[in-house]
């Protein structure tokens, strides 16, 4: 198992066991009755498990393998801070299409069935922002762009103070908003930001939310100098990110054209 494999395992962890504790939050909070929050568990917790056992067993490889350079680790972590960046250039070309070498639970039967059980609920409980939240991530993961901006659209007006769906429909109409014609551009690129101003004022702890402005800010508007607080906001969050160089390299660039 390469580096960027298991990187991508591990991320895959991570988005698995938050969506787990998403779940016990959102039944505590009557937002999901007990048949659908079974159902979601059984499936989070059986793929969460076969995550975790990917992972021991990568990391058993890798520690097999020779130290990799300094430099190789960096170039590693730049191809996928470049992926974050510029994931959704190709939105309307991209829909359904996976990356080489990406790492997905299941096979095409598996998938096709989550797929149909989410879409139901969606359409069983149109206003419930949680049905919609929980569709948003599956999409993001096959990378199923398009419906993934709709989805997330949809849960952040329907619960305008959730950071991550606000966050998440901020960040994909701003990847719109770079191919899109220039009469649209600005306001695609004011919408993005409204949404992530929202994301921000409904929790400053939620790390996403501050990047994702922060490269609005930066590479959108032009406005460098209010990019530099947004990143150093996110690294004091997750100080010991995998991308953190990466994310360095951008605030000093905004530093510098900061003054």
């Amino acid at each position: 198992m390469n580096p960027d494999a298991l990187a991508s395992l591990e991320s895959e962890r991570d988005f698995l066991l938050r969506s787990l504790k998403d779940l016990e939050s959102e039944r505590e909070a009557g937002n999901l009755d007990d048949d659908r929050y079974q159902a979601l568990k059984d499936d989070y917790t059986a793929r969460a498990a076969a995550v975790l056992r990917s992972i021991e067993e990568g990391r058993d490889a890798v520690a097999a393998r020779p130290p990799i350079g300094r430099k190789r680790k960096l170039l590693t972590g730049g191809a996928v801070l470049a992926f974050v960046l510029v994931a959704a250039l190709a939105l309307a070309a991209a829909a359904g299409k996976r990356h080489d070498g990406q790492t997905l639970t299941g096979n095409a039967q598996s998938g096709d069935t989550r797929k149909a059980a989410l879409e139901q609920q969606v359409k069983d409980h149109p206003d419930d922002p949680t049905a919609h939240l929980v569709y948003a991530r599956y999409l993001l993961e096959v990378q199923d762009w398009p419906e993934a901006v709709k989805q997330y659209l949809t849960a952040a007006k329907l619960d305008p103070r959730n950071p991550e769906a606000n966050a998440y429909a901020g960040w994909m109409l701003f990847q719109v908003a770079t191919n899109a014609e220039p009469t649209q551009k600005g306001e695609l690129t004011s919408g993005a930001l409204d949404r992530l101003d929202a994301a921000v004022a409904a929790s400053d702890s939620y790390a996403d939310a501050f990047f994702f402005r922060g490269m609005v800010k930066f590479r959108g508007i032009g406005d460098a100098k209010g990019a530099v607080p947004d990143f150093e906001r996110f690294l004091a969050l997750v100080p010991d990110g995998p991308l953190n160089e990466n994310v360095k390299a951008v605030l000093d660039q905004a530093r510098q054209q900061a003054g």
